[in-house]
């Protein structure tokens, strides 16, 4: 019988904030390296990363159109 994965939501994941090298402040998602669901919580990370820069790209367009 196949094992279940378990689903590992992005909000599941707890989010650290770092002062980046230009000295604005990241947030990112922290994973355990020894987590027995590091597959899923690194792909959950990953999907956050991509909807944030997706979303922030979005409304980067939406302020440069003309009026």
């Amino acid at each position: 019988m196949a094992t279940r994965l378990k689903i590992v939501r992005p909000s599941d994941l707890p989010t650290k904030r770092v002062r980046a090298p230009d000295g604005t402040v990241v947030q990112m998602k922290v994973v355990q390296s020894d987590s027995e669901t590091l597959a899923q919580d690194l792909l959950a990370a990953f999907r956050s990363n991509v909807s944030r820069i997706k979303r922030e790209q979005r409304k980067q367009r939406a302020g440069n159109e003309p009026s």
